[in-house]
């Protein structure tokens, strides 16, 4: 291949808009003729979802077989980074047997509420733990040659009118929490490329916000790579162009062509920006094509087929085992001996038809599935199953009954619980925090009968337990990719310790949670109410209980923790490098397991806008029974930085900090205490919520916090293509209309009932959408005319309409 240099000064205006956006679903455009290949992207973070044929970004059509590790919900709570490169490592070795450049992931999104629908595609509700796990996944991946896309930057916390919503929140909040999540991967791991989020942010979209893009990304973070819309995120791409956005997924055949070439012609649009971003491509597709050539020539040739199946499920099932949660072990039911006379009854719909991925883009098609039942029926157990509950209705089937007037008190009773794929996905946010009610009866039915029940829980984010007092043991297993039912079976049975903490807290109930009263409320403004009070961070701040704290989890052994010292009791980063953390952590049980030891930071003072204590550090450590181990951290000056709002940038104030060491964020045994010389002073008056975090955060005070006004966003007429289908959807002559497009989804997505998944999000991302993205996600499906004729329906203009939908106007192409 020719100099980028070279290839920019060959190719022709038309050439140069046209490459700046996707040849279709997967592929960025190639020109034969100047020697530019085409590269191929695809999801996703927990495994590839490749497709030759039938291609959507969706999760709708099937895709090559590839192995289905535990999502992000689940693999988070491995606390291990070096388990997450292992992971990456062969998710980058199948992308390149399937000759996929790059790979769209990970997803470093903060859990901000747990009703996000897309939660279990994202790591965590803390920012340094979500930042770790993304950067030694991005390290995995990219040793195999192949790119990776770090996403959705930024601010995207719900899935609620995703297209549409304005996500605004105080800039403490903003890189203390939110931007720190993608600040830390892009600084240790270096992404080929990052991928912008839906949304607005402080009322400019994302694809085009250039605070975002050129200040945050490029200039602080110092990000030198590609940056892509989400697939159909392009709102306008001339001013996408300006704000340093290069790439528009997926093909759209030419919706801005157009109007880009006429704003370069009249001077609207400086060509210097069309050409930053060919730059930036054909950088991009040169290093892919470079590094898979480095790969090859290491590995030798390589096709589907050299996949080694075998090896990479045993992955899978590593990866779930040292990421599952033992939440609860009263009784010490757990482990259950393989050698117990007395039958084990397993319980639960979940244990037959595994729930191991979530819905969506990153919907996979796995080499194969194990589930929780055919695991435990290869084991020499006295074993019987009942289905326990539908997972297609609120029924409790009759042969439960049945098994409620045999059990006895000394039975030992594994039910598996959890959500059904209807409950949460990518394209739209759950409505409450509950299990389905036949669930939470039948666990209680059961529980009054005997003493040893053991609930295994799958899903994708938290769940009420209004029976967690009358069980003896609960193990979560989120969603545990393709190998997920072995792994549980070998964690119950005692083969493989539990070693799993919680990445995100759980509430007792939804109400609860901080952001319970506003979120999701208002389908056009998303704001950031609560502040720097994410998570854990609220629950500490509010001494409010939870059911389980962040960094949770229980192993079938005990650990002790002890000596903590630190280098000096008096630091100035002028002069000191870091602060040296060792501390000693000894296996107290009679069990070989792993503890997970946590380093957080407090910083103290008078009342002000800060946090009771931030995690900033962790260490995942092998013991045998008895064995001690000294563990060394250490801690640089931009782990003590926080954002000034009256400073407007990141400082280190000076005073008493304090480092707590201990095993989740409230059980913390050790502390030790000392200063930083600086001459800042947080001298910041924050409303009286952000200092005492009593109640609930009102509008007026975070109208304070901010600065301004909070906007008002309401349904605007006349129609454009950047309203929805769902704003249109109560205009009369539309009802029809958006019924027989319905019905066309239906037959596209494959599906019988309106209550199929697939439909769910397919519906949910139909109605959502501008109409403007519909023609850019589907052109062929929905194109410009077509949105166009249906804007003016909708505005009554029936004639115009009737215009449009004659309109047959060819575009650009690709040349």
């Amino acid at each position: 291949m020719s100099t980028i240099h070279d290839l920019l000064q060959k190719m022709t205006l038309k050439e140069k808009i046209s490459i700046t956006s996707g040849f279709d679903t997967w592929r960025l455009k190639g020109f034969q003729t100047l020697g530019i290949p085409k590269i191929t992207v695809c999801d996703g973070p927990h495994g590839l979802r490749h497709q030759e044929e039938g291609q959507d970004h969706l999760g709708i059509n099937e895709s090559n077989p590839s192995t289905c590790f535990p999502p992000a919900c689940l693999s988070a709570a491995s606390f291990d980074e070096e388990l997450l490169f292992e992971m990456g490592q062969a998710i980058g070795f199948e992308a390149l047997c399937q000759n996929v450049q790059v790979v769209l992931g990970p997803g470093v999104n903060i859990k901000r509420n747990p009703l996000c629908g897309r939660n279990f595609e994202y790591f965590s509700e803390d920012p340094v733990l979500a930042g770790k796990m993304a950067a030694g996944w991005i390290k995995g991946v990219q040793s195999m040659g192949v790119g990776t896309s770090l996403k959705h930057f930024a601010l995207n916390s719900q899935e609620l009118n995703r297209m549409k919503s304005d996500s605004i929140a105080d800039e403490k909040a903003k890189f203390d929490i939110y931007l720190k999540a993608f600040e830390i991967p892009l600084k240790t791991a270096e992404p080929m490329t990052v991928m912008g989020s839906y949304n607005l942010v402080d009322g400019i979209y994302a694809s085009e916000n250039k605070w975002l893009m050129e200040e945050v990304l490029r200039n602080k973070y110092g990000f030198q790579g590609l940056l892509m819309t989400d697939w159909g995120a392009m709102n306008d791409k001339i001013s996408s162009m300006k704000a340093g956005l290069d790439l528009e997924m997926p093909g759209s055949l030419g919706y801005f062509d157009e109007e880009v070439e006429e704003a370069i012609k009249d001077g609207r649009l400086p060509e210097v920006f069309l050409d930053t971003a060919v730059r930036r491509i054909l950088q991009l597709i040169t290093t892919v094509t470079e590094e898979r050539e480095k790969a090859l020539k290491s590995l030798g040739p390589v096709a589907k087929s050299s996949v080694d199946i075998e090896k990479h499920h045993s992955l899978a099932k590593k990866t779930a085992m040292e990421s599952m949660i033992l939440l609860k072990n009263d009784r010490k039911t757990l482990p259950v001996s393989e050698n117990m006379d007395r039958t084990i009854y397993l319980v639960g719909a979940l244990s037959k038809y595994p729930r191991y991925q979530g819905a969506g883009s990153s919907h996979i098609n796995p080499y194969k599935v194990t589930s929780l039942l055919e695991s435990l029926e290869k084991e020499s157990l006295k074993m019987q199953y009942f289905e326990g509950y539908s997972l297609e209705s609120d029924e409790i089937p009759d042969e439960t009954e049945e098994l409620l007037q045999t059990l006895k008190k000394e039975d030992v009773v594994i039910i598996a619980a959890g959500l059904p794929d209807s409950y949460e996905s990518e394209g739209f946010d759950r409505k409450h925090m509950r299990l389905p009610e036949n669930q939470n009866v039948l666990i209680r039915s059961i529980a009054a009968k005997s003493d040893h029940v053991v609930v295994v829980l799958f899903g994708g984010s938290p769940v009420e337990m209004p029976w967690l007092d009358d069980v003896s043991s609960l193990l979560h297993a989120y969603l545990p990719g393709q190998a997920g039912g072995e792994a549980v079976a070998d964690l119950l049975l005692g083969r493989h310790n539990p070693s799993g903490k919680l990445p995100e807290t759980y509430p007792v109930r939804y109400e609860d949670h901080i952001t319970s009263p506003y979120y999701g409320k208002d389908p056009y403004l998303a704001p950031y109410l609560e502040g720097i009070y994410v998570g854990y961070r609220y629950f500490d701040k509010a001494n409010r209980r939870v059911q389980f704290p962040f960094g949770y989890g229980l192993s079938y052994t005990t650990f002790s923790f002890s000596r903590l010292s630190i280098n000096r009791s008096s630091f100035d980063f002028k002069k000191d490098k870091a602060v040296e953390v060792r501390f000693y952590v000894k296996n107290t049980g009679d069990m070989t397991g792993k503890e997970v030891c946590q380093l957080y930071l407090s910083r103290k003072g008078g009342p002000s806008y800060k946090v009771e204590k931030a995690l900033k550090g962790f260490s995942k450590v092998k013991l045998e029974p008895g064995e001690e181990k000294e563990i060394v951290m250490e801690l640089q000056e931009e782990a003590f930085k926080e954002f000034d709002l009256n400073l407007k940038k990141e400082v280190l104030y000076g005073g008493e900090y304090i480092l707590y060491v201990g095993s989740s964020s409230q059980d913390l045994p050790l502390r030790a205490s000392f200063e930083i010389e600086s001459s800042v002073l947080d001298t910041f008056k924050a409303p009286a919520f952000y200092t005492d975090v009593k109640g609930v955060p009102e509008p007026e005070q975070f109208e304070m916090l901010i600065g301004r006004k909070l906007p008002v966003k309401e349904l605007t007429r006349p129609f454009t293509v950047n309203h929805t289908l769902e704003e249109m959807k109560d205009v009369p002559q539309m009802k029809y209309l958006i019924r027989k497009l319905e019905g066309v989804l239906r037959k596209a997505s494959g599906v019988s009932s309106d209550n199929d998944d697939a439909y769910r999000v397919m519906h949910a991302m139909f109605m959502q959408t501008p109409i403007k993205r519909l023609s850019l996600v589907a052109p062929d499906k929905m194109p410009k005319h077509l949105g166009e004729t249906l804007v003016h329906v909708a505005n009554g203009r029936y004639l115009r309409g009737l215009q449009s939908a004659l309109k047959r106007k060819a575009p650009m192409g690709h040349p």
